[in-house]
């Protein structure tokens, strides 16, 4: 698959991150590029800034957009990144309409690759980044099709490397025979890049295909989870 089609198929005409040689100079002056996307029925949500976050500062970014429309969420970053007087630069919001082939596809790529490259194109140069999805789409008159999944990249400037910790699940719900077939996992890096399951589940679904699911609250507490039924506490209201 062409990483950068991929890219630009999935959320119509986007930006190019800045050149890596750029993002290097920044990285040798401590300025880290950081970026939010949130993808819903519909469209896609992009947020993306250069800065020096304080460890943590990031997670409090996101516990301050819990309760936010996701149209609003550029705004209550920037706000506040003003209030808490972070220095910032290149802050860049964009809303996209959503493909939802693309984000299927996408969805398979997260919980299926067996290293990190296949899908670092997409990420693109980001040193801290967050992803989340949830998204559903009836594509036949009987039959729903969607996809949950949060996904969060950090740069560990000590190791020059990136930490990838990834949760989500596909299903396809037939509304006349009741049938759903459903994929979960959860999902860390290794090393050597090599992508490897904590949980794999496909024998029903962890997360349920309609209702109300947290997983904004699944992002926040990626780094400790490691059960699906710690996924199901968090996310399921």
């Amino acid at each position: 698959m062409n990483q950068k089609n991929f890219k630009s198929n999935i959320t119509g005409t986007q930006k190019e991150d800045a050149p890596k040689s750029i993002i290097q100079q920044d990285r040798d002056k401590g300025l880290l590029s950081y970026k939010f996307e949130i993808m819903d029925d519909d469209n896609i949500y992009s947020i993306s800034f250069r800065g020096k976050l304080a460890d943590g500062e990031t997670k409090k970014i996101l516990e301050a957009t819990q309760n936010c429309l996701y149209e609003k969420i550029a705004d209550c970053i920037q706000t506040y990144l003003k209030q808490h007087n972070i220095a910032y630069s290149y802050f860049i919001s964009n809303k996209m309409p959503l493909n939802h082939t693309k984000a299927m596809e996408l969805a398979e790529l997260l919980l299926n690759s067996d290293n990190c490259s296949s899908f670092d194109s997409y990420f693109g140069n980001a040193d801290t980044y967050y992803l989340i999805a949830d998204h559903q789409k009836w594509v036949a008159e009987n039959c729903c099709q969607g996809c949950y999944f949060a996904v969060k990249k950090t740069f560990t400037e000590a190791e020059s490397s990136c930490k990838y910790n990834i949760i989500g699940q596909t299903f396809r719900y037939n509304e006349v025979t009741d049938d759903e077939n459903c994929y979960f996992a959860i999902r860390e890096n290794r090393n050597n890049g090599s992508l490897y399951n904590i949980v794999v589940s496909d024998s029903g679904p962890v997360l349920p295909s309609f209702g109300c699911v947290d997983i904004m609250s699944v992002l926040l507490s990626i780094d400790n989870i490691q059960t699906s039924e710690q996924v199901i506490e968090i996310a399921v209201k």
